[in-house]
């Protein structure tokens, strides 16, 4: 395993320092502008704080219909409620906050320039993306770019309009790209952000941005679909980064600090850091994939399960797994593989309500070991790909095959070989059999990327929510040989069609007028009336 780079938790006094009351006088015990801001140093810790604040939820595609922990998910289930605060907005405007400090101390350093905007590239470059999950989740949110004292007017203003704050993400995303070094030339610093991580960054806003103005009708779309395909293409054509051979290992150890990785959430022993996921993904009912999931993977012929000539059958437990894309064994458990020492079969009670469990991150090892350091990869070259795919696409409504070779086609090509390698897709195979383009562009995102946290912000930016979530929950069919003792009805509910039913139909809503968007903390409202709350919260 290489040695990973370490992240200090350090100097959120640091960065928050300044204060009015310490005006005529230098701390003893704090760090200030007056003795701090003067090496490189100081500027590398003071932009340490927000690695450690970038992490995000491995449960959230359980927000989409992909994923189901041991209980229903309010969001995906409709049945959320606004609360006094709210993680997301708490978390984002600390790290704002600590962005534009750094921003109005930095030049006081006495490095060169080319020092100096690196780190101010880091620093926008995580205002931007703390900003982007606000955008995502609230539509209009406060955008402010200076530290605020108790008495600024900002604090009492309204919120601003998403397009302007989109176009200051933008901004700083491209500032970030032009003075963050590649990755080649950071050899030696292995972990922290370059060119290559704002390029991805600046193509996944501009996807996101331009899909939902597109599909929602909220106004222009092309402007940032245009983005999107130019950034992804720029950093396709560094040559940086490429896809990993293999892909189970790829979310494991021997994939870390791989050329597929473009960012990634660190973990050390020096630092005392463990990845809960990867124990949790084999151990606990936390996040498990769907049947709904599980049959988006394609057959070997390139064709989904309802047009294929290769009949998927469900029962013994394992056999839907026979002729289906590669990834469908490497995303999921089959039973009967080794786990363990021993056939996998997995535990209905205590590891999966679904009946399925993700393979992804799974590591056996995690099973017994409760401190796993495994990274989390939070950007990597696959969704590039996927990105300049789409983008090209959604800019006119067709793509072409050249495209397509150097985006989707590259992910299949990664199995080269395997007898069941999926055929490439073309303009012709899509027409040939009755197929839609934008579905199967949508289709590889969805397998590609699944249990990595996108599937709920790519069905709220594509408005298809409102259909997708409002639908009973099923899981794998219900195999009596494998649970001999497990009684239908009474351990299990079952569908009529004997898979199982962990969540009905009718105790999901999805109501159109207000759950593209989440609720305004209720504290935040109160304070300050000129925010407003989002419509039918």
């Amino acid at each position: 395993m290489k040695m990973k780079t370490i992240y200090l938790w350090l100097l959120t006094a640091i960065v928050l320092c300044g204060c009015s009351d310490f005006l005529d006088r230098e701390p003893k015990t704090n760090l200030s502008p007056a003795s701090f801001w003067k090496s490189e140093s100081d500027l590398r810790l003071a932009t340490n704080v927000f690695y450690q604040n970038m992490n995000r939820s491995y449960t959230l595609d359980n927000q989409s219909a992909d994923g189901f922990a041991n209980v229903s998910n309010q969001v995906s289930s409709g049945t959320q409620s606004p609360g006094n605060t709210d993680a997301i907005w708490t978390a984002a405007y600390k790290q704002i906050r600590n962005a534009n400090n750094f921003l109005e101390n930095y030049q006081n350093a006495e490095v060169s320039d080319a020092v100096k905007n690196r780190y101010a590239g880091e620093a926008r470059f995580f205002r931007a993306y703390f900003y982007f999950n606000l955008v995502k989740r609230f539509g209009d949110v406060p955008y402010v770019l200076s530290t605020l004292d108790m008495d600024s007017e900002e604090l009492m203003g309204p919120r601003t309009p998403k397009e302007q704050v989109i176009a200051g993400i933008i901004e700083d995303l491209e500032f970030a790209e032009t003075h963050i070094p590649l990755k080649s030339k950071l050899s030696t610093d292995v972990g922290r952000l370059t060119k290559g991580a704002a390029q991805a960054m600046l193509a996944r806003v501009a996807l996101y941005c331009g899909t939902r103005n597109k599909f929602h009708g909220d106004g222009e779309y092309k402007k940032y679909l245009q983005i999107a395909k130019e950034a992804s293409k720029r950093l396709i054509d560094t040559k940086e980064y490429s896809l990993y051979k293999d892909y189970r290992d790829l979310f494991l150890l021997p994939g870390e600090d791989s050329d597929e990785h473009i960012l990634s959430y660190r973990y050390s022993a020096e630092a005392d850091t463990y990845n809960s996921r990867i124990r949790a993904t084999i151990a606990d009912p936390s996040h498990t994939p769907t049947k709904v999931l599980a049959d988006a993977f394609l057959c070997k012929d390139g064709l989904p399960v309802e047009k294929s000539a290769y009949k998927v059958e469900y029962l013994p437990a394992g056999k839907e797994f026979e002729n289906r894309d590669p990834r469908m064994a490497l995303t999921l458990w089959k039973p009967g593989d080794p786990f363990l020492g021993k056939p996998f079969v997995p535990n209905l009670s205590s590891q999966t309500r679904t009946g399925y469990m993700f393979k992804k991150y799974g590591d056996e090892e995690s099973y017994s070991n409760m401190k796993s350091r495994i990274d989390e990869i939070l950007i990597r070259y696959a969704e590039v790909l996927l990105i300049y795919a789409e983008a090209c696409f959604e800019l006119e409504d067709k793509i072409s095959d050249a495209d397509l070779n150097l985006s989707v086609n590259r992910l299949r090509a990664r199995f080269e070989g395997h007898p069941d390698q999926l055929p490439a897709l073309t303009n012709a195979f899509v027409e040939q059999h009755g197929l839609s383009m934008r579905e199967e562009i949508r289709r590889e995102r969805r397998v590609e990327l699944a249990a990595e946290s996108f599937r709920y912000d790519d069905i709220i930016r594509w408005k298809t929510a409102e259909s997708e979530l409002p639908v009973a929950i099923l899981g794998a069919k219900f195999d009596s040989a494998l649970y001999p003792t497990t009684i239908p009805g009474k351990d299990v509910t079952l569908d009529k069609n004997g898979f199982l039913l962990v969540q009905k139909a009718e105790s999901r809503t999805f109501d159109v007028s207000k759950h593209y968007l989440f609720p305004l903390p209720l504290r935040e409202v109160s304070l300050n009336p000129a925010l407003e709350q989002n419509p039918g919260w």
